[in-house]
């Protein structure tokens, strides 16, 4: 291939590293992040799970620093070939092994548009395909990343070319920040009505309404012995939802079948915008249907929970949920991926090495029972909210292709900018 190589054009390509004493010197929150695998995708950066480090352990990693404008790259695992650019609301940051700092020299090659070019499909198809030849495990070494070569456009060239497809990742992250807002939205209505009791003990204590007349009815004005409102009754997940399980064999399969395993699921995150066609199964799968609710069991701890966003079949690690009635759907949602339903999964699961849950376990969780007035309200609040999430998610999907579609296009020249323009308008 004919271009730049990136070793001519980049002031920095390198691997991280991690601090002196590993996990136990990972902190929730700080100064200083450390960015790793988990937070690298090729359409966004992903703050959760991200961690932090004291400035001692950072001063340890001083020459993986990340400074603004550097392009991260996955170099190892299942994530590999994953490219992002760094937000600057996450410097001060570092990087572990897993992943590689590229840092472009400006003068000759804009950050946005190598990014373009590392997330463009044939990039990633010769990416993963070196990473595959490895010994053991996919891994990018730093002399392939320094012998890429990158189309030898003019700076200026390069930055038009980033702008325009810009254009289509902005929007496509403001409709996963749209999403993050909505469904945060539906986590407090839902802890604030079911797990805090909010409406009942404000009643209670005689405190003024904060909710409309017909919603604060549906509350009682007591707490019983029991500390639950008073004609709720304790039960239990199973009592709401069932997991009927429906396997296929890939034979049955066709090749475009929409395929979810876990490494398409995000965590902490209901949207689920990523899948595949089924060619590539092998084995057994579950069958869902849209709408029908998505938890991962293989380490229940990743928080890997998912309304399914259209028909289509997923991994055996992922258990298919479905309300026993409509007026359940929505508190059955929000019961499985709340963090106290996420953390009993965790503590109960089996396996030590690859901990697992299992229906089973999940349906004996004890939970409390509203009427089922309550839940039918619940779900007329929260449904609108989930089909914003729903119609966000199949937009992305189409600016993505656009995307995908422009990408190669425009790295060979074979559009020309202004044709690009006319087709990013007409979908943004």
């Amino acid at each position: 291939m004919k271009g730049l190589r990136l070793k001519d054009v980049c002031t920095k390509i390198g691997s991280g590293a991690t601090p002196r004493g590993g996990k136990d010197v990972y902190l929730e929150t700080g100064e200083i992040a450390l960015i790793r695998s988990q937070n690298v995708y090729n359409d966004h950066f992903e703050r959760n799970g991200i961690v932090y480090i004291e400035k001692k352990h950072a001063d340890q990693l001083k020459n993986v620093q990340v400074e603004k404008n550097d392009i991260l790259l996955n170099i190892t695992g299942d994530s590999v070939a994953r490219a992002c650019q760094v937000p600057d609301a996450v410097l001060p940051a570092r990087v572990n092994q897993h992943v590689a700092i590229i840092r472009p020299d400006p003068d000759r090659l804009d950050p946005k548009f190598l990014r373009f070019f590392l997330i463009s499909p044939e990039m990633q198809s010769h990416m993963l395909s070196l990473a595959a030849a490895g010994a053991t495990r996919n891994a990018l070494t730093k002399g392939m990343i320094e012998g890429f070569r990158v189309p030898d456009f003019s700076i200026e060239e390069q930055r038009e070319i980033g702008l325009i497809l810009g254009e289509l990742e902005n929007k496509i992250e403001l409709n996963r920040r749209m999403n993050e807002t909505l469904e945060a939205m539906a986590r407090a209505i839902f802890k604030d009505w079911f797990v805090d009791f909010g409406p009942t003990r404000a009643k209670a204590e005689g405190r003024e309404p904060y909710l409309s007349p017909e919603l604060w009815n549906l509350f009682p004005d007591a707490l019983d012995d029991e500390d639950k409102p008073v004609g709720w009754k304790q039960g239990t997940l199973a009592d709401i939802a069932d997991s009927p399980r429906c396997g296929v064999s890939p034979s049955n399969v066709s090749e475009d079948t929409p395929y979810i395993g876990l490494e398409h699921m995000p965590r902490r995150s209901i949207a689920l915008t990523e899948w595949e066609g089924a060619g590539k199964v092998t084995s057994n799968k579950s069958v869902f249907k849209k709408g029908e609710f998505l938890f991962g069991k293989l380490r229940p701890y990743f928080h890997k929970v998912g309304i399914a966003p259209l028909d289509g079949i997923c991994s055996t690690d992922i258990v298919v949920v479905i309300p026993r009635g409509p007026e359940w759907a929505a508190f059955t949602l929000a019961c499985l991926s709340s963090d106290e339903f996420v953390e009993y999964t965790d503590q109960t699961s089996t396996g030590t090495k690859m901990p697992r849950t299992s229906w089973r376990t999940m349906g004996q969780y004890k939970i409390c029972l509203p009427s089922e007035r309550g839940a039918r309200a619940f779900q007329s609040l929260i449904q609108p909210l989930l089909n914003r999430i729903d119609a966000n998610i199949h937009e992305a999907r189409t600016l993505a292709q656009t995307r995908d579609l422009l990408l190669p296009k425009l790295m060979s020249g074979e559009i020309r900018l202004k044709d690009a323009e006319k087709s990013v308008e007409a979908v943004a």
